[in-house]
């Protein structure tokens, strides 16, 4: 049970596609020795009153992110949606099925993203002959794929959580509310629909996408997102999912003349309380 009989949250990584640093780029917030500025793929981790520890996404920079948070284990880990900065960590789950015992750890996500995963990552959930077709060398990480049910509280292995997707880009991303905290990342819009379900539902934490203040086709903009805060009204609110646009200092400052301290920007290895 962690600190103060609540659950946590972890900012595992807090950067766009990309990561900022931009790779070859010199901007101000690409050069920023400010280390809020410096953003690994966007990822967190809920440590949870029962003692579970739930990866959200796998990124490009799990690894990294494991080992900067000295993280030595995880209980399941549920995936947003298919794109490859949330998804093509994949493989860094391996060393957390070694054992001894060899374990299996579930991977729970909507049937659109399920199917992409089986296709994308055969090599880890193809049907093989073990006679035929043995694991050689350092092997594959042991993952179970499972289908979730959107809108309906389901209990998964002991948590309690509520599923839902909305539109990003030519595609869905899965959100979720767990026990207080929403967690949406990856959103051009929040359905109305969907904004009547956060609005009756008491939300201490909100975790929300805001990748820039320019217009953008398949994220939201500060000005969207401080819009939606309003409407939602959430305790508080961590901004995620940030690009070069934003300095945090600067984002942090206009949160705090729209909302005071209740909102403000995320960064790499921030850990809250909900």
């Amino acid at each position: 049970m962690n600190s103060f009989n609540k659950n946590s949250v972890i900012a595992l990584g807090t950067g766009t596609s990309t990561g900022i640093p931009i790779i070859g780029c010199k901007c101000s917030v690409c050069t920023s020795l400010d280390h809020r500025d410096q953003r690994l793929r966007t990822s967190i981790l809920i440590e949870s009153t029962r003692g579970k520890k739930i990866l959200i996404d796998a990124t490009p920079d799990l690894r990294t992110q494991f080992l900067n948070n000295n993280i030595s284990a995880i209980d399941f880990a549920i995936i947003t949606h298919e794109h490859a900065d949330h998804l093509h960590g994949l493989d860094d789950l391996r060393p957390f099925t070694f054992g001894p015992p060899m374990r299996e750890i579930n991977l729970y996500c909507n049937e659109n993203t399920y199917n992409t995963i089986e296709k994308r990552f055969e090599y880890i959930f193809m049907k093989r002959d073990p006679i035929k077709n043995p694991i050689l060398g350092g092997g594959i990480p042991r993952l179970k794929l499972n289908k979730l049910e959107m809108q309906k509280d389901i209990i998964i292995e002991d948590e309690k959580f509520f599923f839902f997707n909305y539109p990003h880009g030519h595609g869905e991303t899965m959100g979720f509310i767990h026990e207080g905290l929403a967690y949406i990342v990856d959103c051009m819009e929040i359905p109305p629909e969907l904004l009547t379900i956060l609005k009756s539902k008491k939300i201490r934490l909100l975790i929300l996408d805001c990748l820039q203040r320019a217009p953008h086709s398949t994220h939201l903009t500060v000005d969207r997102a401080f819009n939606y805060i309003k409407e939602i009204n959430p305790e508080r609110t961590g901004l995620i999912h940030m690009g070069h646009d934003l300095f945090h200092r600067e984002l942090l400052m206009l949160a705090q003349q729209n909302f005071g301290e209740r909102v403000f920007p995320l960064y790499d290895q921030l850990k809250l309380f909900y």
